[in-house]
């Protein structure tokens, strides 16, 4: 497997289809009574696996100056990951994509590597990305990679994310 950087100009008209399931989320718990406020994730089953599918625009226009790596087999596209610096000194990580019949084998890991070193390179602080507290694939992997939680919107994607268990959570990995 080789790690190489892309121009992210050959990506700009690319639509790609992501997809996942988990049998598991964060159900993400607010308290507030008059003087604190108490934030609790509990990991809970599905009744049924969760499925999400869903293609987009690779290059949106929100991501102004993205830098792009790809891990290749050969000539065979493996995954992607797409990121950029942002104003506080880290690095954003917009997509981390590993084609499904390649999951397992080590191509996030190589395409995060490719990240942080790039990071660490550039002088960057830290790397930061989100996903949703219903995606506990994700979550799983950035956890063992040494991500941690930041933060999160309970409003980010809809006002019923907490219902929809689809909470966008923020980690990050301190260099």
């Amino acid at each position: 497997m080789e790690i190489i950087a892309l121009d992210p100009e050959s990506l700009s008209r690319r639509t790609v289809r992501y997809s996942y399931s988990s049998e598991r989320y964060y159900d993400l718990v607010i308290e507030n009574d008059s003087d604190r406020w108490t934030v609790d994730l509990f990991l809970k089953e599905f009744p049924a696996p969760f499925a999400k599918e869903e293609s987009y625009n690779l290059l949106d226009p929100f991501k102004e100056h993205p830098i792009a790596y790809g891990a290749f087999d050969g000539c065979k596209e493996l995954g992607l990951i797409l990121f950029e610096r942002e104003w506080n000194n880290s690095l954003r990580i917009w997509d981390i994509l590993v084609w499904e019949e390649c999951r397992r084998m080590g191509v996030g890991r190589k395409l995060m590597d490719a990240a942080r070193d790039y990071a660490i390179t550039s002088g960057m602080r830290r790397l930061v990305l989100e996903t949703q507290s219903c995606n506990y694939p994700a979550i799983s992997f950035y956890l063992k990679y040494g991500f941690e939680l930041a933060g999160f919107d309970t409003a980010c994607y809809s006002n019923e994310d907490i219902e929809r268990r689809e909470v966008r959570l923020e980690f990050h990995y301190l260099l």
